[in-house]
């Protein structure tokens, strides 16, 4: 549960249900007085520098892709993006699974709301960049179409709401291809093999 000091990730507490019954209604009450005054609302918005936190939060749902409508890749994100979501108050898992090959995804802890893959190929120079998932069986699970690569480094970065980060990597062994164009050519770049802990 997150302390009172940090509005943002309580609030997020709030609307994840994780916070104790006496507490969310005593934080719901505080949240209709603040929509009901604004002179409230600018109050509750300064108290711990959540109107930065807020903004922080709104950049950072700009930049989380909706799973529906593109997937974990689309957008892009950025290598600052992602220094900044590490950075911030939010529980995240990082990992970095190389350039390709056969990875284990390590499991994260309770209560992780954002679950972070860097995917370490430089994608620099390469246009109509696909990422097909496949099962071990070579069922499709999804394709990711036209995903950006950090301009900083040419690398991919997954960033996942934490459920569906248990979808995609602990639901058990996945084939990931990059595929992608250059000079004409279409190429599988790299190939990555990614299964949970035994």
């Amino acid at each position: 549960m997150s302390a009172p000091a940090e509005p943002l990730l309580r609030l997020d507490d709030y609307a994840s249900g994780d916070l104790p019954d006496a507490e969310a209604s005593s934080f719901e009450d505080e949240l209709f007085a603040a929509a009901a005054d604004r002179e409230a609302a600018a109050d509750v918005f300064a108290r711990g520098g959540l109107a930065a936190d807020a903004a922080f939060l709104d950049r950072l749902t700009r930049m989380t892709p909706d799973p529906a409508r593109q997937g974990v890749f689309a957008g892009g994100a950025t290598r600052a993006q992602v220094d900044a979501l590490l950075g911030s108050p939010l529980p995240v898992h990082y990992v970095d699974l190389g350039a390709g090959g056969e990875h284990v995804f390590q499991p994260w802890k309770p209560g992780v709301k954002f679950v972070v893959a860097r995917l370490a190929v430089d994608l620099r120079g390469w246009q109509d960049v696909d990422v097909e998932v496949t099962g071990s069986d070579g069922t499709s699970i999804k394709t990711f179409r036209d995903v950006r690569c950090a301009p900083e480094d040419g690398a991919l970065y997954a960033v996942c709401h934490e459920p569906l980060a248990r979808l995609a990597f602990a639901r058990g062994r996945t084939i990931s291809r990059i595929v992608a164009t250059r000079a004409g050519a279409r190429e599988t770049v790299a190939v990555f093999d990614v299964r949970p802990p035994a």
